[in-house]
This record gives structure tokens, C-alpha cells and sequence, in this order.
């Protein structure tokens, strides 16, 4: 009987395990090829929302916080409270000086009644002495009566003439000081609203619907003005935030489709498409934009951005119904290349 030597058997196994692996790494080679030649792939890329920043447009201390991290809020929501003792103090002393002008006011106007009268007084006074001085005037001219009787009831016209006038000036001084004390209350009107609008920056309520991502102070902190208190992620529209290297960037064309996994949720593809593409590169707005001017030059490759829209998704039922997408969640993305015309 034949025997196979074990340096045969092993040489022989050797060969099947070299042939296999072979088989593997030709079968990836063809995979990788296929993906790249189908897709643009990267794992640069996130979920995505509107955020909005609540800030503050005074200083103050914060007295008491309302909403804390994670709230499911409403637009209008009082979110914070700032220390408004100062402000309140301000309305009421407005308030306070508004009340004097109004009785100062009422008292002008009872003046302008009085100096109206004394108007009427002073003119039954001029007429009278009006009607003595013309009697006298001829009497004197026959010698009917004496010089210094003539010389007092003239007097007395032409001091009843400057009275009038007086009236009729004390008129118009309260006329004027009316309209001035009505303006001065239109004014002191106008400041009461300024401070009560004043008064309504101290509660800080929640401009849109969302949920509170971010608080970013507490109480008892002095707020500046401009500050932050709170990030609001609305989470009513979510996609796919995309930074492409600029090297891919010739077969990116709007409305492309494209498919997508993200790490929480493995067992889902996602589909969607490109409504999106940015017209700078992700660089340009960056906190310290790159600067050549000094010679010192590293070339990299610039990321442009882009948006994809979360269309459906494909994977097991229970998955697919009720899909929690959280902004932020890691993605890749593969977006299918155009064919060729």
C-alpha cells in the first residue's frame, strides 16, 4: 500500500489555505472595487438640526432657572429669570413722575380757567374805563371838570388797557405751559413703555419649540449682555451634515441619491438625497481661518459641505417605525455616482 509522506500532506494543505486566502483577498479587491467605482464613500459626516442660541440683552444676575437640559419646550416658555429689582424700582419712579405731571397738568389747565376770567374781568374793567375816559375827554375840553380829574380817569384807561394785555399774555403762558406739560406726559408715557419693555428682557423665555440641548449658565451668575443661556434644538427637521474631500467633489451634483448607516442604529440604511452643497469649504469658517500669507505652506485637502435629506429607511420593523435620530449621531455615507452619458 501507497503512504503519503507528511511533508507531502502538510505542503499539500498549505496550498489549499494559500489558495483560499487568494480567493478572499481577490474577492475583497473586487468588493472594494465595485464600492468605488459605484459610491463616493466617507465617515465624515453627522446628523444635523436647527439650533437656536437664547441670549440675554442685559446684565443682571439670573435669580431662578425654570428649564434644565433635555426639556421638551414651547415658543414663549419662560425658560430664566433675571434680577429685575432695579428695573422695577425705575418703572415705579417713572410711573411716580408721570402721576406729578398729570396733577401739575390739571392744575395749569385750572390756571388757563382762572386767567380766562381775570381776561373777562380785566375787559369789563377797560371797557368801563374806556366809556369814563371818552366822557371826561369832553368835559374837559368845555372846562367841566379839572385837569386833575381828567389826568386820574385817564390813568385809569390806559392801566385798564395794560391789564388786559397782562391777561391776555397769562393766557398764553398757560396755554404754553399745558402743551408742554401734555408733551412732557407723552414723553413720560413713552418711558414707562420703554422700561416695561425693558422689564420683559429679565425672563427669558423660549423663542421656538424644541428641546433644551444646552444650558449654559446657573443661578446666581452675573449674565453679560449677549451671553448664552441656553441652545434649543428645534429637531423638527434632521439630515445628514457631509464634509467631502475636495478630490471627490467633481461627482457631487444636487438632488444625487444617496444611502447611509449610522452607528446607533446598525441594522437601518437610510436613504436620502443631496439638496444641499455648500459654496465654501468647511475651512473658511472655521475659528482660525487658514492664512498663507506668511509662506509657511502645508497643502491639505479642504472639505466642502454638504446636506442629504432622510428620505426612508430600510431594516427590521421595529426599527423602522420608531427610529430615535438624535443631532449629532455619527454617519457614513455612500453617495452613488452618476452614470455616465
Amino acid at each position: 500500500m501507497d503512504t503519503v509522506s507528511p511533508s507531502k500532506k502538510t505542503s499539500g494543505n498549505s496550498m489549499i489555505w494559500l489558495i483560499v486566502i487568494l480567493i478572499v483577498a481577490v474577492g475583497i479587491a473586487f468588493l472594494w472595487w465595485w464600492n468605488y467605482r459605484k459610491y463616493i464613500s466617507t465617515d465624515d459626516a453627522n446628523l444635523d438640526s436647527f439650533r437656536v442660541s437664547v441670549a440675554v440683552q442685559v446684565m443682571a444676575p439670573m435669580l431662578k432657572q425654570y428649564a434644565w437640559e433635555g426639556d421638551t419646550v414651547k415658543a414663549g416658555t419662560i425658560l430664566a429669570e433675571l434680577d429685575s429689582s432695579t428695573v422695577v424700582a425705575q418703572l415705579q419712579e417713572a410711573v411716580a413722575r408721570r402721576e406729578e405731571m398729570v396733577a401739575n397738568l390739571k392744575l395749569d389747565k385750572e390756571n388757563l380757567n382762572t386767567a380766562i376770567k381775570n381776561l373777562s374781568l380785566a375787559e369789563i374793567d377797560y371797557h368801563q374805563a374806556e366809556v369814563n375816559y371818552r366822557r371826561d375827554k369832553k368835559l374837559y375840553g368845555s372846562d367841566a371838570v379839572s385837569q386833575e380829574t381828567f389826568q386820574n380817569t385817564e390813568d385809569t384807561y390806559k392801566s385798564a388797557a395794560i391789564k388786559v394785555d397782562v391777561a391776555k399774555d397769562q393766557i398764553k403762558i398757560s396755554q404754553a405751559r399745558i402743551a408742554a406739560g401734555e408733551a412732557a406726559i407723552v414723553s413720560a408715557n413713552a418711558a414707562i413703555e420703554s422700561t416695561r419693555v425693558s422689564l420683559g428682557y429679565y425672563r427669558i423665555t423660549a423663542p421656538v419649540d424644541g428641546v433644551i440641548a444646552k444650558r449654559w449658565s446657573l443661578p446666581g451668575d452675573i449674565i453679560q449682555p449677549g451671553q448664552t443661556l441656553f441652545t434649543i434644538n428645534e429637531g423638527k427637521d434632521l439630515w445628514v451634515a457631509v464634509y467631502l474631500e475636495e478630490t471627490k467633489f467633481d461627482h457631487i451634483r444636487m438632488g444625487q441619491p444617496a444611502i447611509f448607516t449610522l452607528d446607533a442604529f446598525p441594522d437601518l440604511t437610510f436613504s436620502g438625497k443631496i439638496f444641499y452643497i455648500g459654496t465654501n469649504t468647511a475651512s473658511e469658517f472655521s475659528l482660525i481661518p487658514p492664512n498663507n500669507a506668511s509662506g509657511n505652506y502645508t497643502k491639505v485637502a479642504q472639505r466642502i459641505p454638504l446636506k442629504i435629506s432622510i428620505d426612508k429607511a430600510v431594516g427590521k420593523k421595529d426599527k423602522v417605525e420608531k427610529p430615535k435620530l438624535v443631532s449629532g449621531m455619527s454617519a457614513t455615507v455612500k453617495i452613488e455616482k452618476e452614470k455616465s452619458k
